[in-house]
């Protein structure tokens, strides 16, 4: 739905089911009228969950903006010979089905970001006595922080990374609920524009999220509006989104001292290995303690666990070149050996290849691991911070490898060159599902993706759709 259909559509604006069928009642005006929604505390509750549960779709995070871009990033050896996964594989922007992918993602996620925006222009101006204690904050907080973190990804998407090209046009930064053509913004400007907006998101629950300020919350707290954080964009998944913004930005001092503040909360713990090494039922495979900020999946087994199903000639694989090259260590619960987030050997075409279970779901497997999805987890924080501090690179490095049962240690002694390589392969070991590889090759502008070889870095910008281009949005 292109700018320009994002535009009429706030005229009219999108119908979205979530826990109260319609979030977002509009009046057949010519004008949107939002005022019935927005009389009430619930009626924001229900605006911000339709947001979330936007980006739960396919042509979000629930399929696209994950494992699409694992595929990318080619993470994943082969991901059939025909259907949207392959020809995102294949680098096929261009063409038809390569194009309605593409136009998903900017259109649902323009279209989320418009609802963002009415709930921000509607709270600013709120009577905050009709918001039960720190929930005004807290919602305020969220939107601006979401605004933040889709127009992020936008950016990581559809403009060069900041290494390559500050000042090239980027996206157009969306802030008002209007009627108006946003310009692009360069890439400086737009991730400025991240930046503030979080740090906006960052005051507001500093004093008002539970999960930081320690206030005790039970299912009787407002019907238990504010348990389980790490579903909501929390204080601390916006400190992790302002270091990866400053990773990107190239301000490592930046990035450090925000990923340390995550890793320094004690919020949120490494998986223990008795939740790993169980019955596949029991298993913890998104190691759920570790997440930051995650999203819930309703529809996880139809559209996402359907193209890792290696029942399916074109599901996602991994063949056993690659695989033995990126798990070398016989104890890693990620691996080969254990094979506990991965299916047993199977042969296809006279290649030996597995298929990543991490998402899959079984029946009777514990609620809090049921269909979700993990968008920013501890481990990232972590690599950030060796990213960062070189020289604190091998001690973190080896935590890491503590809590993933590797029993060699890694060298105190690395050069640069090993310490890097070694960031790089815990990203591929780490985050199989949950499309954070393919910005970490596009932020280093690496000149080859380890499965590919030979890459074409102009395929790191996804093209901006035709029609917005045709309609004048961007030039």
């Amino acid at each position: 739905m292109k700018q320009k259909n994002i535009i009429l559509t706030l005229l009219t604006v999108l119908v979205l089911l979530s826990s109260c069928e319609k979030w977002l009642d509009v009046q057949p005006k010519t004008k949107v009228e939002s005022s019935e929604l927005f009389k009430s505390e619930t009626g924001y509750k229900d605006a911000l969950w339709g947001i979330y549960t936007k980006m739960t779709t396919t042509s979000m995070y629930g399929l696209n903006m994950t494992i699409y871009l694992d595929a990318m990033a080619r993470i994943f050896s082969s991901a059939g010979t025909s259907g949207a996964g392959y020809e995102m594989f294949m680098y096929r922007y261009t063409g038809n089905v390569g194009q309605t992918v593409i136009g998903n993602i900017w259109s649902t996620t323009y279209n989320a970001i418009a609802n963002i925006n009415n709930l921000i222009t509607n709270i600013e101006t709120a009577d905050k006595s009709m918001f039960s204690q720190d929930n005004y904050n807290i919602i305020y907080g969220e939107a601006l922080a979401l605004r933040a973190y889709l127009h992020f990804d936008m950016l990581r998407l559809f403009a060069p990374s900041f290494i390559v090209n500050k000042d090239a046009p980027s996206i157009p930064y969306i802030k008002k609920f209007n009627y108006t053509i946003t310009p692009q913004s360069t890439v400086e400007e737009a991730l400025n524009e991240v930046i503030e907006d979080l740090q906006a998101a960052e005051l507001l629950l500093k004093v008002s999220d539970p999960l930081y300020t320690n206030r005790t919350i039970t299912s009787a707290t407002d019907n238990g509006y504010l348990l389980n954080r790490n579903l909501r964009m929390n204080y601390y998944a916006v400190k992790a989104i302002l270091a990866r913004a400053y990773m990107w930005k190239g301000d490592k001092e930046n990035a450090y001292n925000y990923a340390m503040e995550v890793i320094n909360s004690g919020k949120f713990k490494w998986t223990i290995v008795d939740n790993i090494a169980t019955t596949e039922i029991l298993r913890d495979r998104t190691f759920t303690n570790e997440q930051i900020f995650t999203l819930h999946i309703e529809n996880i087994t139809t559209n996402i666990q359907y193209n890792l199903n290696y029942k399916w000639a074109n599901s996602y694989k991994v063949n056993a070149t690659y695989f033995n090259r990126i798990f070398p260590y016989p104890t890693d619960w990620r691996g080969a050996n254990a094979l506990y987030f991965w299916s047993d050997i199977f042969t296809s075409s006279s290649t030996q290849e597995r298929t990543s279970t991490k998402l899959w779901q079984y029946e009777g497997m514990p609620t809090a691991y049921q269909r979700k999805l993990p968008l920013i987890r501890l481990p990232e924080m972590y690599l950030i911070a060796a990213e960062c501090h070189l020289n604190e690179a091998p001690n973190i490095i080896n935590t890491i490898r503590l809590n993933r049962g590797i029993s060699e240690t890694f060298a105190l002694t690395s050069t640069e060159v090993q310490i890097t390589n070694e960031i790089k392969q815990e990203y591929l070991r780490e985050f199989y599902c949950e499309g954070v590889v393919w910005y970490y090759y596009k932020r280093q502008n690496s000149n080859s993706l380890d499965g590919f070889g030979t890459f074409n870095k102009a395929n790191y910008t996804l093209p901006i759709p035709q029609q917005e281009i045709e309609f004048g949005l961007i030039k």
